[in-house]
């Protein structure tokens, strides 16, 4: 017998509600959203876009060695703050759902999900525009595109799914939690 909704269940957000919180704050860097799960959920994009740029830095061919490190020590920190996050926002999505204990376990936490999800906003936030009538290459990254878009609809579709079985009972997760040593 599933469990049912319970009442903070309205507070879990449905992914194309993320996906466009996510690509308003890639838009207006000063976007803050009044909903809790929602604002960690944009923070873990700008962390993943903060970890893109310096990656970029890091493989540019000005970038010498000492450049390359430094990149790698800023990559490191950005890490070990993503992960973070992420256990904020499973924490936050077990607080919202009743799980039942004997469900099928789901391989891969709803904040990991999203986690995913935040990366693949922020590469098709980069591949249009290198689409563009103009660009350089734009045939390339055009093609890209449809293959992005689909990527984005089954991520959004499997979120959904995973939460709404969570919720049905149907499945369960174990929020994520790292527990990794970074400088040990």
């Amino acid at each position: 017998m599933s469990p049912g909704p319970s009442a903070s269940d309205d507070a879990l957000p449905i992914s194309e509600r993320v996906v466009a919180e996510l690509r308003r704050a890639l838009h207006d860097p000063e976007h803050r959203s009044t909903r809790p799960l929602i604002a960690r959920l944009v923070d873990l994009l700008r962390s993943n876009l903060e970890q893109w740029n310096l990656e970029d830095e890091a493989r540019g061919s000005e970038a010498d060695d000492a450049a390359v490190a430094e990149a790698k020590r800023a990559i490191d920190e950005l890490n070990a703050g993503r992960h973070h996050i992420v256990e904020e926002i499973d924490a936050a999505i077990d607080r919202a759902v009743t799980q039942t204990a004997s469900a099928p376990l789901a391989t891969e936490s709803p904040a990991m999900a999203f986690d995913r999800l935040s990366v693949l906003v922020i590469r098709i936030h980069n591949t249009e525009p290198a689409a563009g009538e103009g660009a350089s290459n734009a045939d390339l990254y055009a093609a890209r595109l449809p293959v992005l878009y689909r990527q984005l609809t089954d991520l959004q579709e499997a979120i959904d799914g995973l939460i709404e079985d969570v919720r049905d009972g149907t499945r369960r997760f174990v929020p994520y939690q790292s527990l990794k040593l970074y400088g040990q």
